[in-house]
Formats: structure tokens, sequence, C-alpha cells
């Protein structure tokens, strides 16, 4: 998860237009009656910010949609901002759902449900094999809970998850939770986002994957940690350190490390970490349990 700058190496309204006028596509001249209504739409869609539960569709007939359709598959000269996005889509962080892949293009409002955005490079986003796993569920049962847009929600810069692990041990319980208050007006959108995408990937899984790492040699996760502490405090702070490096290489405070790490610095865990590392005669990046 993370706000992108929103691209501007290209005009969709421009585009739109040379694509109707296009008389070498199969499309010509067919899109040409609705390309004032399409326009319309993509104001819309800017002006509410790309807000799923404020975001209207365009009608168009199932013949236009499928040639929109046709032409983000195979874009054609009037269309190289897709081509260019595909290319810039290789980020350090899933923008979307915080994993550490990337390499596609995911239509935020799906292109089977709204072909009229289908080309318009404001609804392509970056991502990864999430676009396939999350659903077409878009917006929720109560106020404020959508989906979140990484070139419009600003909130995508905070922190805004972690791990939450109970029953600690070799095999703990692993869960992921929403760090806003339940009062911030962005926790609704940030707790469906989660559900909703986040939580459709194998993020637990990474984060069990993790955990295993940290026990059986915890200087894989940070080098500071192949020493013993000398306090809680001080496994804190590396903690801390950790984090925010992790922030900075991944260029996402929501990155699956970042989230990783974070639920470490819950005092319960943290609690129980300490103990770990500070067990009678363990020695320099032991296991932290033994078997």
């Amino acid at each position: 998860m993370n706000r992108l700058p929103i691209p501007d190496f290209f005009d969709d309204h421009v585009a739109l237009h040379a694509l109707s006028q296009n008389t070498r596509v199969g499309s010509y001249p067919h899109l040409q009656p609705y390309v004032d209504a399409m326009r319309g739409g993509y104001l819309q869609y800017i002006a509410a910010a790309g807000n799923a539960s404020m975001v209207h569709a365009v009608p168009i007939p199932d013949e236009i949609g499928k040639y929109l359709l046709g032409h983000y598959n195979s874009p054609n000269t009037d269309l190289l901002h897709i081509k260019e996005l595909r290319s810039r889509s290789e980020v350090n962080t899933c923008p979307m759902c915080g994993s550490l892949h990337s390499g596609t293009l995911d239509h935020l409002l799906p292109k089977t449900d709204y072909p009229e955005f289908a080309v318009f490079g404001m609804n392509l986003v970056p991502a990864c094999k999430c676009n396939g796993l999350r659903s077409t569920h878009l917006i929720g049962a109560h106020d404020g809970e959508r989906i979140l847009h990484p070139y419009f929600d600003n909130v995508l810069g905070e922190r805004l998850l972690a791990a939450r692990f109970t029953e600690l041990g070799p095999i703990p319980v692993a869960s992921l939770r929403v760090l806003l208050p339940p009062d911030d007006e962005s926790f609704p959108a940030v707790k469906f986002h989660m559900d909703n995408v986040v939580s459709k990937t194998g993020v637990l899984q990474f984060v069990m994957r993790t955990w295993a790492k940290l026990i059986r040699r915890p200087g894989q996760l940070s080098t500071e940690l192949a020493q013993n502490p000398s306090s809680k405090g001080e496994l804190r702070m590396t903690l801390e350190k950790e984090l925010f490096r992790l922030d900075e290489f991944h260029e996402s405070r929501n990155n699956w490390l970042s989230i990783f790490v974070c639920g470490l610095l819950d005092e319960d865990v943290l609690e129980w970490l300490y103990a770990q590392f500070s067990r009678p005669g363990r020695f320099r990046d032991d296991p932290l349990l033994t078997v």
C-alpha cells in the first residue's frame, strides 16, 4: 500500500479524442458519439478523487465497451500512455496491497464493470498479483467503506497496518490490524481496503514465514539482532531503526516487512522477544527458542 504521484506525462482527453478520430482502428467511427460523455466521466472521476462510492458509471453500449477493452489489451499509438504506465509499474512496493512485488496494471474500478474507464490513465495503477485476487467489491454497507486509490488517497502515505501476534511461540496466531483510531475519518476506508484487498493476498503467510526466520536466526531480520540486546529499551530501538530502514528502502510505510516489524513493537510481543533474547546461555544469533 502506498500513495503514488498522479502521472502527468499524458492527457487522457487528447488521447480519447485522437482514438475516436483514428480511421485505422475498429472502433472508428462508433466511438465518436460517446466521447463527450466519456470525457465527462473522466472529469467526474477526478473531481471525486477516485472515490469508488462517488464515481458514477458512464452508460455506453456493450459494443463500445468491448472496443475499449480491446484497445486496452492492445494499445495503439493514441494510447501510448498505457504502455508507458505498464513499463513504470515496477515499483518497490505494490501500492494496492503492500507486497514486495509489482509489474502489472490494475484497473482500480474493474474494467469489466466500468469499461468506460478501461483506457483512462487515472484508473490504471501499478499492482502485483493482488490485481487478480481482490474482488470487484468496491464499497461497503456503511459510510466511508471503500477501496483506497493510490493516486488520490493521501492517507496511504501514513502507517496504516501492522501485524498482530498472539499465542506467542514457534507458531503464533497472526492477524492484521488498522493503526488508525476507529473515530478517524479514514478508518472505514482503510479497514475496508485491508479486508477486501490486503487480506486476500498471502500477507499472513509471509508474516508467519518471516516470524519463523526471526525465531531461527534473528540476525536475518537485522544484523543488530545478532547480538543480544542489553535491555528491552535497546531491543525496541533496534526494531524501530529497522522499521525506518524498511520504510525508506521499500518507499512505503505499509510494505509487508514494515507491517511485520511494526507488529513486533507491541508491548506484549516486545516483552516476549526480550525474554527469549535474555535466555540464560543463549549465544550470538542462536535461535530464540530451543526445540
